[in-house]
């Protein structure tokens, strides 16, 4: 049973009777050792012990006092020879021949802090020179406030000697019932307690064993781990269900132990002989992430409204203009020509600029591809770009080269660049200014995860910690080279590491297997929630999923027209929606498409409401630049205190009102989810689509109370969503094609078209407030007798109001409607007695609507 909070406090109570009595001088130590505001430090000096406190002095994180040999104790070192990831070899084993890696064994053989020795402070900052279980052996640590951002604490940890040290780790207090979240993108499950989770930045991961044998023949050996938790973007940062955050800022492979050890424990390990990591207060979680996204940045808030309309990857640029005439929104057009790395774009260039001027005169925004790599038979640039220092070298100064293969048929020789080196930079500049010349509005910025372990940068830096960083120096270094591109780019990633977020306006999931559960549409959830428990938010899926490697018998791994719709509706509530038209099949068959006859209706269905969601998705997104939270949202973030609600991997909020629970079970005709405390509206149930305009409409109000398990209907076409009471939805017109820009062609319908109108879907209960699109607020008032609904913002707009007597903790039939004190025309209003449900139009840019009862 792990520890519960009279526990904890027990803990607590000990160590500071330990510290009243273990000075020799008898006076006594200071409250607190490093006090950061939200959140403080105090270093107990013997027995050693470190606890953090929030502000009011209530114990959040405390270091375990557990002097054993193994991971899971106080502040310690472990001892052995030079960890495999050192840089002396280009992979770290194993990682072939069908043998899962698995964590190292260090399970004994750690050297544990006991005492300090000696300490002092200096202004804000204290060092303490610490005594171990090994006579021979001493730490240093150094422990101050994080300068940018109040409320955290950054420790680094460093033995006197690094002779003989492999690792260094540090064990914390598990509480009862306390849930582990974050570590960058995982498909293994979201609360990670009870996994031991490696941060190793990888191609991965994949269904099953075969696979992994497959792609280890095409993939660089150094590019893949052989673990449930592989994973492209990982980030060694826990998130607490109780209200605080640590994050290890070393680049080399670290690993997390979430009660493998002992269910009362968790600890973090690094393969350094310094190590360094930041611990971020709350006290709830959503500030802990906040604090974190602050000090290590957020994504960029440079982007185009196009960004969060449908993506639509096609056969033939053509299908741009029938999606249009079948009134299908569209906002993209995924291309996929790649500039790198062989340069598919020399001699085509022409041919690029008329691509992108024809989908701009449709009306929508168009991407291209990039990757790091670079072709040695790609001449002269590669030449060009190996003489001026570009590319990633050997430790013998010459140019890193290795075999890329994009299949089993197809082998290139290759080196990356290094954004380490400003001519790195540059050299990359070269190109992206080239395909933002010929028009393209972003692209693809594929891989990241394949740089050898000796291969050395710029600065000097090898092994697993170049291997680590080089996502975020190629993502970093992508930003810098466009910076000055005049326009937002939709650049999306799928690789990543800690602080690349702050340079990559968009993440996408990296390549799913066509399934239902690991790896699958399952495990696309898992990523999306983790990301955003990780400081990333505007995050999307491959629709349909990416691999379907059908290689054992009896299982079946195509793409089914039911996993489709079910996928493309997950999509659709997601920050960003975009479908994935092929990808790698054995054996090939026709794969399920948007445009096909069946899905179609399905895919347009939520293209609407992806599209008509934009007021409402950009306010979301807005919040997150401001705050850290993300769009889609684990319940560890919206409901900390509901154990299960916190429980639950497999349902998230998206955005501040709608709570979502995709169908990821073959065959399911209905979904469990749980409601959190609250009242709450069944959409599918409350709101109509009318397929013949792409409308929603509002209808009687279908209600369940929270804090329970429901069980509701999904038909294939629908993903269960429900809207808590008191949330405003703000959308627009159901005619918007494009949230681009371009084309002007009066047939093609921008949401700048119809920048004059809302349609507000209401569903008020007691006081409630938000936000729409990027500057306009609402306020919702529930009184005696009247609801009042406030909006303010700088366009004056129409407002088609669509709202719910039924959700009021007093319902009540509607008399009268006053638009700031005076009476609204009867002919702009009706109401429903046999629904609930108020229709009113007026004009205003900021004013009040008063409803009053009978």
């Amino acid at each position: 049973m792990r520890f519960s909070s009279f526990v904890l406090i027990g803990l607590v109570f000990s160590v500071a009777m330990s510290a009243c009595t273990s000075g020799s001088s008898g006076d006594p130590e200071p409250e607190w050792t490093i006090d950061a505001g939200a959140l403080k430090l105090r270093v107990t000096e013997s027995p050693w012990n470190m606890a953090f406190f929030d502000a009011e002095g209530n114990p959040v994180l405390i270091e375990l006092p557990d002097m054993g040999d193994g991971p899971s104790g106080s502040l310690a070192m472990h001892l052995g020879p030079p960890p495999p990831g050192n840089g002396q070899q280009d992979r770290l084993p194993p990682v072939t021949d069908g043998v899962p890696a698995t964590p190292p064994l260090r399970d004994s053989g750690w050297v544990h802090a006991t005492a300090v020795e000696s300490s002092r402070t200096e202004g804000e900052s204290y060092t303490a020179t610490i005594a171990t279980s090994d006579p021979d052996r001493k730490l240093e640590l150094v422990a101050a406030p994080v300068p940018e951002v109040e409320g955290a604490i950054q420790i680094t940890v460093r033995p006197m000697s690094s002779e003989g040290v492999q690792a260094l780790g540090i064990g914390f207090v598990a509480e009862q019932g306390e849930r582990f979240v974050g570590f960058g993108e995982r498909s293994n499950a979201v609360d990670q307690s009870g996994w031991a989770l490696e941060h190793y930045v990888a191609d991965g991961p994949y269904y099953n064993g075969i696979e992994y044998g497959i792609m280890g023949e095409i993939l660089p050996p150094w590019g893949t781990r052989w673990r449930p938790d592989t994973t492209y973007f990982p980030i060694p940062w826990v998130l607490s269900s109780r209200g605080y955050g640590v994050l290890i800022d070393n680049n080399e492979i670290s690993y997390h132990r979430m009660g493998t050890d002992s269910v009362d424990a968790w600890s973090m390990e690094v393969e350094t002989t310094e190590m360094q990591f930041r611990v971020f207060g709350g006290p709830t979680p959503v500030e802990a992430l906040g604090r974190y996204t602050e000090a290590v940045g957020r994504q960029p808030d440079n982007y185009g409204p196009w960004f969060f309309g449908p993506w639509l990857q096609t056969q033939s640029d053509s299908q741009i203009e029938e999606a249009r005439l079948a009134d299908v929104p569209t906002s993209l057009n995924a291309t996929y020509l790649h500039y790198l790395p062989c340069g598919s774009q020399e001699g085509r260039e022409d041919e690029q600029r008329a691509r992108t001027a024809a989908n701009h005169d449709m009306g929508v925004a168009i991407h291209t591809y990039f990757n790091p790599m670079i072709c040695v038979s790609y001449e002269p640039p590669f030449n060009d770009f190996a003489e001026q220092g570009a590319l990633i070298k050997r430790d013998d100064g010459q140019t890193y080269i290795y075999d890329y293969s994009s299949n089993l048929g197809n082998s290139f020789e290759v080196s990356q660049f290094d954004f380490a080196a400003e001519s790195g930079v540059s050299a990359y500049k070269a190109l992206t200014d080239e395909a933002i010349d010929h028009g393209y509005d972003g692209w693809m910025e594929d891989f990241g995860e394949y740089t050898p372990l000796d291969a050395v940068s710029e600065d000097g830096v090898t092994g697993t910690a170049f291997h680590n960083r080089y996502a975020r120096d190629y993502h970093c270094g992508a930003y810098e080279a466009t910076a000055d591109a005049g326009k937002p780019l939709a650049r999306f990633t799928r690789s990543g590491w800690t602080g690349s977020p702050a340079c990559t306006p968009i993440v996408w999931g990296g390549d799913p297997t066509t399934a239902w559960d690991y790896d699958g549409l399952q495990s696309s959830i898992y990523r999306a929630l983790s990301m955003g428990t990780s400081g990333v938010a505007i995050w999307g899926s491959d629709i349909g999923g990416f691999f379907a490697l059908n290689l054992v018998p009896g299982e079946d791994r195509f793409l089914t027209d039911e996993m489709f719709d079910r996928w493309i509706a997950y999509g659709g509530m997601s920050a960003v929606m975009r479908n994935q038209k092929n990808g790698v099949q054995v054996p090939e068959y026709d794969r399920p498409q948007p445009w096909d006859e069946d899905h179609q209706p399905v895919w347009r269905l939520y293209s609407k409401l992806h599209t008509q969601l934009y007021p409402y998705i950009q306010a979301a997104a807005e919040e997150y630049y401001a705050t850290g939270r993300p769009i889609m949202q684990h319940h560890v973030l919206t409901h900390p205190g509901d154990s299960v609600a916190t429980g639950r991997d497999d349902q998230y909020m998206f955005g501040p009102s709608i709570l979502v629970a995709p169908v990821y079970v073959e065959g399911a005709t209905d979904r469990e989810l749980y409601l959190p405390e609250g009242t709450w509206v069944e959409w599918w149930r409350t709101v109509a689509y009318g397929e013949e305009g792409g409308t929603f409409s509002l209808g009687t109000a279908v209600l369940h109370d929270g804090a329970q398990s429901v069980s509701v209907g999904a038909p294939l076409t629908e993903i269960p969503m429900f809207v808590e009471a008191g949330g405003v939805i703000p959308m627009l017109s159901p005619d918007v094609f494009t949230l681009a820009e371009y084309g002007d062609d009066p047939e093609i319908i921008h949401a700048s078209d119809r920048d004059h109108l809302l349609h507000v879907l209401a569903f008020p209960r007691g006081e409630t407030a938000g936000r729409f699109y990027d500057d306009g607020t609402w306020t919702s008032v529930e009184g005696d007798g009247t609801w009042t609904l406030t909006l303010e913002n700088s366009t004056e707009r129409t407002i088609h109001l669509e709202a719910t007597t039924r959700t009021l903790t007093q319902p009540f039939d509607i008399c009268g409607v006053d638009l700031d004190g005076t009476p609204l025309p009867e002919q702009d209003w009706s109401y429903d007695e046999a629904t609930g449900v108020l229709d009113a139009t007026y004009k205003t840019t900021s004013g009040t609507l008063e409803v009053t009862g009978c």
